[in-house]
This record gives C-alpha cells, sequence and structure tokens, in this order.
C-alpha cells in the first residue's frame, strides 16, 4: 500500500542565509563583551600597576652619620668650645720652645696639635698619640702638611713614647680614660728629659683624683696656670728631680 508521498516544501535562497546571518552576529556580541572585559580589566591593572611599583620599591633607610666621642674637637668648629679652652692663651702657659719635643697624649682629633706644632717650630718635633683608628685618621689627614708632627696608635695602657726624649708629656682631657692613673703615670716618667715636664688639664672637678695620683707616682706639682675658664692646668715633675 503506497502512502501519498508528503508535498516537500524547499528552502528558499534568502530563508538559508537567516540562521547563519543571527548566529553571526550572536558570535560578534560575544566577542565584542569579551574584547570589552579584556580592555577593562587591562586598563584596571595598568592604573594599580604603579602604586604596586611603588610598594615594591620603598625608599632605603639613610644611616646616621658616624659620630665620634671623646676625641675633643678642632678649634674654629665651635665657637663655645674655643671659648672655654682659650687656645692662644693655653699654648702661651706651655712655655714652650723652638726645637723641643712634645707628645700629645691621647689627642684625639688634635685640638691643640697644630698650635703645639707651631710653638716647637720646624725644629721641633711634636708626638701625637691615641688609641681610636678613626680619629688617628682624621688627625693624620689635617697634618699631613707639617713636617713636625707624627701622628701614632698606641695601646690603652702603654703610652708608646721613646725614652729620655720629652721636654713636655700633655694630657688634655684624658686622664679619666686611664685604668690606673698612678700606673699610666709611672709609665711616663722614663720618656720625660731630665727637666721634662707633664701638663695636665682638665675640667676643674676633675683635679682631686689627678692629683692623689700624681703625689702617688712620686711627681710633685711645680705650677699651675689659672687664668682659664673652666679648666685647671698644672705641671708635674718627679719630685727627685727638683
Amino acid at each position: 500500500m503506497t502512502t501519498p508521498s508528503q508535498p516537500v516544501t524547499a528552502m528558499t535562497p534568502s530563508r538559508a542565509h537567516v540562521a547563519p546571518r543571527r548566529l553571526t552576529f550572536v558570535l560578534l556580541g560575544v566577542v565584542t563583551a569579551a574584547l570589552g572585559a579584556c580592555r577593562s580589566e587591562s586598563g584596571e591593572a595598568k592604573h594599580q600597576e604603579p602604586a604596586q611599583k611603588a610598594a615594591a620599591a620603598p625608599v632605603p633607610a639613610q644611616e646616621p652619620p658616624t659620630e665620634l666621642h671623646g676625641v675633643g674637637g678642632i678649634e674654629g668648629e665651635q665657637a663655645a668650645y674655643d671659648q672655654s679652652r682659650q687656645p692662644a692663651k693655653f699654648i702661651a702657659a706651655l712655655g714652650l720652645s723652638q726645637g723641643q719635643h712634645v707628645a700629645d697624649v691621647g689627642a684625639g682629633l688634635g685640638y691643640f696639635t697644630p698650635r703645639l706644632s707651631e710653638a716647637v717650630g720646624p725644629t721641633g718635633q711634636v708626638v701625637a698619640t691615641d688609641i681610636n683608628d678613626e680619629a688617628l685618621a682624621l688627625l693624620r689627614k689635617r697634618m699631613s702638611e707639617r713636617k713636625n708632627v707624627v701622628v701614632r696608635k698606641v695601646s690603652p695602657d702603654d703610652p708608646g713614647l721613646e725614652p729620655d726624649k720629652y721636654d713636655l708629656i700633655l694630657l688634655s682631657e684624658v686622664d679619666h680614660f686611664f685604668s690606673d692613673r698612678v700606673d699610666y703615670l709611672n709609665r711616663l716618667r722614663p720618656a720625660l728629659t731630665p727637666t721634662g715636664r707633664i701638663a695636665v688639664t682638665h675640667l676643674r672637678a676633675m683635679r682631686p683624683p689627678l692629683v692623689a695620683a700624681a703625689q702617688a707616682a712620686g711627681y710633685a706639682i711645680t705650677s699651675e696656670y689659672n687664668e682659664l675658664p673652666e679648666h685647671y692646668l698644672l705641671f708635674l715633675q718627679p719630685a727627685a728631680s727638683r
């Protein structure tokens, strides 16, 4: 039995292209939206990038400059200190002569060293000692043009001075650093010439312990200068040499 054939309706060319076009528009819309989203995310990332870079690169902290302590000063740098120390008056009170040999013990930055150099002249000599490497390096640089100045590193308990050579040994604001004042003064004695002197200067409150140590070490106070604003200045010689 035959079934009547169903009529076949042929798709016209115009209808055949309708579905692909709609699909094309949908795909284009999806691609456009995706590109827009990517551009938006990219723009946000660009705006955030400087903040991320700034956070990733912090400014390094600067170390504070090293400050030296217990090494004195340099004449001309602090007017108040110069007023207290009175360098010109002080050097005159030492009574130095051309050609003499002087030890500036515990010189530090060398507050008095240049004036000592001038006082003994080219035929004299100043040996400036200290235990601080940084202070000594600065002092060597300052004294590099002075042919009559020797800068020398020593140990804390040894003056490091040649025997029977020095007409004057200066202890300027340094004796409180000695672990044993009496022992150190005894160690200085061989370095003095027969008429050599030790000049000690410090704040007046520091005078009593120095005087007691000098007497215990066998020194006598031969003279004293009292014209400085805040410091004492006294001269010692071994008692046996008077």
